[in-house]
């Protein structure tokens, strides 16, 4: 089972080179600590994060280790000019060595599109992040030296190349983020990733989504263990319990009322985020408190041995392989976060390290589906959660 970190890189107090200091004294840390690997998020012009493009950053930290896997999570695709994503990215696989995992969206904070100049293009994102990402992928495929030329309902372009071209061929690996089944034509048909996160739902809602993916995916003819579907998770560990709760509350509020008051929300949601919009609703009403966050395993805030309990249910549930762990969040004491990091490494790494790849338990007496049925779907109301599982 792997483990990476994760970092959105919030900044309550405006200290930017601290913030970007401690994050990378914390990924050397993590290195000689045994991670597999670091995911980075793009976000612009708020406190929520101050890390605008992750692909600097990659190159900073690619500077600073030789093992670890430099992971996007994620570039989203339609607030910047597709040929631009695929050269510097192209450039961060270069200069790591061919170590870049690249995770891939369309965005939802509506304050980030119109500082990208891009608010007319919200209720079109999805289209938008298609044409985006048939260019990024298509400049990488193409034979090199080769120009590569795209015409369509957002994005023309013609006889460009991309230089450099990436190490990893044909693509470096790549993440696809959703909570969405659309998502699934991309990741079944053209051999993606999946990246999810019980950040914007809670975790049995998440169970249900992973598991409900999973089955799709398998009918359509894609072997489960197959699938790296890495779950991003917001985790404090602490020696006791009271402790972690103590250190975590302040931050982990201030980072939720910060994102609630981000997504859309209200009578001028754009279309196709109206899950969004129940989200800052139910926060409205107190959801997002730190007590409401544990029971709904939002997070895990506690000792080593309840989140071993936690991810061994994970694993038995959604054939969890792959856990990214969000430590520094709201601006968390440095030192909170290096103890806590200490902590898994030391005491719920180990217990894991042998653990094979599991077939969720729903799917384990299923067959992957023959010519005839590929094309079963389950089905999923208009928010994109899903009718057939249990939530538990």
């Amino acid at each position: 089972m792997k483990f990476s970190l994760f970092y959105v890189l919030e900044s309550p107090d405006r200290d930017f080179r601290r913030a970007y200091e401690e994050m990378l004294s914390q990924v050397e840390i993590a290195e000689r600590l045994g991670f597999e690997g670091v995911w980075l998020a793009e976000h612009h012009g708020s406190a929520y994060g101050s890390m605008p493009s992750p692909q600097v950053a990659a190159a900073a930290i690619a500077s600073r280790t030789s093992r670890m896997r430099i992971g996007i999570a994620v570039s989203n695709l339609t607030l910047a000019w597709p040929v631009r994503i695929a050269e510097d990215f192209a450039m961060v696989d270069v200069i790591s060595g061919g170590r870049l995992d690249f995770g891939v969206g369309r965005g939802y904070q509506p304050h980030e599109f119109r500082a990208m100049g891009v608010a007319d293009k919200q209720d079109v994102s999805r289209e938008v992040f298609d044409e985006a990402f048939q260019i990024v992928t298509g400049l990488w495929t193409k034979a090199i030296g080769e120009p590569y030329t795209f015409h369509g309902k957002h994005f023309h372009i013609d006889g460009v190349d991309c230089r450099p071209t990436p190490l990893q061929r044909p693509t470096p690996p790549i993440y696809v983020a959703s909570i969405s089944p659309e998502t699934f034509d991309l990741v079944a048909d053209h051999g993606h990733n999946m990246l999810v996160t019980p950040t914007l739902m809670t975790l049995p809602e998440l169970n249900g989504f992973v598991v409900g993916a999973k089955r799709t995916l398998m009918h359509r003819g894609r072997d489960p263990l197959s699938l790296d579907f890495p779950m991003n998770w917001q985790i404090h560990l602490a020696e006791d319990d009271a402790l972690a709760v103590r250190r975590a509350r302040p931050s982990l509020e201030w980072y939720f009322d910060n994102v609630m008051s981000a997504v859309p929300q209200g009578v001028a949601t754009p279309a196709g985020y109206e899950r969004y919009a129940a989200l800052a609703e139910a926060a409205a009403e107190g959801a997002m408190s730190l007590t409401g966050l544990r029971e709904g395993g939002v997070c895990y805030v506690g000792d080593p041995d309840g989140l071993i309990r936690d991810i061994e249910i994970l694993r038995e549930e959604t054939g969890l392989d792959h856990l990214i762990c969000w430590m520094r969040f709201g601006g968390m004491a440095h030192e909170d976060v290096v103890r806590s990091m200490e902590l898994l490494a030391d005491q719920v790494m180990p217990h894991f390290a042998d653990a094979p790849p599991l077939v969720p338990r729903a799917l384990r007496n299923e067959e992957p589906a023959t010519q005839a049925d590929k094309f079963f779907e389950i089905e999923f109301d208009e928010e994109g959660e899903v009718h057939e599982l249990s939530r538990g």
